[in-house]
């Protein structure tokens, strides 16, 4: 959306999944996987094909917080047997949140204040975590 109000001749395109995964497969375990595309939010979808495999061990952070999140789904159900750390960009949004909140407000927001924000706002989150 924001590319479109641009001013430019560029474009920008996504690989396809194949090649996402193919890529996928190369790294070393305990790699640390991003998705920070936007697919699962801004657009339906992952960057990868149902038939992704996550390097043993990695962090796969999902930096995405709302939608229905494909790629967060597809890392969870490797977690166990591939021995993933999977974070969840929920968590950085409503960190980040908290940062704006404490500037706006001109007050500090304690990690027991941040806790409780943040399972409330899970409570409340449409794709229901």
């Amino acid at each position: 959306a924001t590319l479109e109000r641009l001013d430019h001749d560029s474009t920008v395109e996504l690989e396809d999944a194949d090649r996402h995964d193919r890529l996928l497969e190369e790294l070393p375990p305990r790699s640390l996987v991003v998705n920070a595309t936007g697919m699962g939010k801004d657009v339906e979808g992952s960057p990868l094909g149902d038939a992704a495999r996550f390097p043993e061990g990695a962090v796969v952070w999902e930096l995405n917080y709302r939608g229905r999140l494909d790629f967060l789904q597809q890392a969870r159900a490797q977690a166990h047997e591939r021995g993933l750390t999977v974070e969840d960009g929920w968590i950085y949004f409503i960190n980040g949140w908290s940062s704006v909140m404490e500037e706006v407000f001109r007050r500090p927001i304690s990690d027991e204040d941040l806790r409780a924000l943040a399972a409330e706002a899970e409570f409340a989150r449409p794709d229901g975590g």
